[in-house]
């Protein structure tokens, strides 16, 4: 029995060195050193693309015969890499992208500089490219953001045909938000009323150098009803300054149709009623003295200077008279003593001192 186990375990062990191995190998020609690229299915038998390897084991350091066939049903079996260059794919330029960010980066410089137009117009060619990014829309709306402001600016300071331009190119800038639009709108209705409120102002400032103060008044009234804004309320003040310096100059040197004129227009624009009872009694005084004017046959110098006239009527002076004491006077003369009357408004009051040329009693 134990002889026939012997017998047994060296046929099985004869079978190991006769029978052929069964092997895994690929497709693939070999070259002289028993090796190739694998090229196809690389994966599938564990290779890399492009990996140079050897079958059967071989390599030109092998010392058997065997390592050297191109038998495909050996057993395939990696061994050391040869280490050639193999060419990797080059990466894929987008070039859009590359002209897109070179136009942001110029954008950015823009918009530091305050250059606002600018800005937008180089982002501009981003969309254009196809290639824009939250970056260029928040960029885009930040520039017609502080173009709003320039306009704002250029309001406050008057400057109302700059500050269209940069509303309408806000209206008509097609990636304006609906916020900012809005906001143009506003203001480029501010803008067109206040042209007109200075075109009427303009205007009544022309009629107001040249002494046209009834049609000065009616144009800044007509700027007042667009609206009545500082700047209409400051020019109707103004006005009515000027209007009453030139009212007192004409009262001075006694000329009454202007007085008339001015006086009357400043009674019915005044709203203080003080104010009016004033100009009322210079136009009461006006009409007195144009009586004893065409009276007496007096001019103009009868009526001021050093004269009893003036004397009399004077209440700062020590003399114990009033103007209630001239009008005595003048009530108790009738026509023909023309003589008297001379001699109340031509004497000067230094000579009744010393005595007169006529007595005064």
């Amino acid at each position: 029995m134990f002889k026939s186990k012997i017998m047994l375990t060296a046929f099985l062990c004869s079978l190991v060195f006769v029978l052929p191995l069964s092997v895994s190998a690929h497709p693939g020609r070999t070259d002289s050193n028993g090796g190739h690229t694998c090229r196809t299915n690389c994966e599938k038998w564990g290779l890399e693309y492009g990996e140079y390897h050897y079958h059967n084991g071989g390599g030109s350091n092998s010392g058997s015969s065997g390592s050297h066939s191109n038998s495909t049903s050996s057993n395939t079996t990696p061994s050391s890499k040869i280490n050639q260059p193999v060419s990797e794919p080059k990466p894929k330029i987008d070039a859009k992208q590359v002209k897109a960010d070179k136009h942001l980066k110029s954008a950015r410089i823009l918009y530091n500089s305050k250059d606002y137009k600018g800005t937008i117009k180089e982002l501009d060619q981003i969309y254009e490219l196809g290639k824009n990014s939250n970056q260029t829309d928040l960029l885009i709306q930040s520039s017609l953001s502080a173009i709003y402001q320039l306009a704002e600016n250029a309001f406050d300071q008057n400057d109302y045909s700059k500050a269209k331009s940069y509303v309408t190119y806000i209206k008509e800038y097609k990636r304006s938000s609906k916020l900012i639009n809005q906001k143009a709108d506003v203001l480029l209705n501010q803008i067109k009323t206040n042209e007109k409120i200075e075109g009427k102002l303009s205007d009544a400032t022309i009629a107001r150098d040249n002494k046209e103060y009834k049609e000065a008044f009616k144009l800044v009234k007509e700027a007042q009803k667009i609206s009545n804004v500082k700047k209409t309320k400051t020019f109707y003040n103004e006005t009515v300054k000027a209007l009453t310096k030139d009212a007192e100059m004409a009262y001075h040197k006694k000329q009454y149709k202007q007085v008339n004129t001015y006086y009357n227009l400043l009674i019915s624009v005044t709203t203080s009623e003080k104010l009016k009872t004033k100009y009322k009694m210079v136009l009461e005084n006006m009409e007195e003295e144009q009586l004893l004017r065409k009276s007496f046959v007096l001019d103009s110098g009868d009526l001021e200077g050093e004269s009893l006239y003036t004397h009399l009527i004077d209440k700062k002076n020590e003399t114990p008279f009033n103007e209630g004491v001239v009008n005595d006077i003048k009530s108790s003369l009738v026509e023909g003593v023309k003589d008297t009357m001379h001699f109340i408004y031509n004497i000067n009051i230094k000579e009744l001192f010393k005595g007169g040329k006529q007595d005064a009693a």
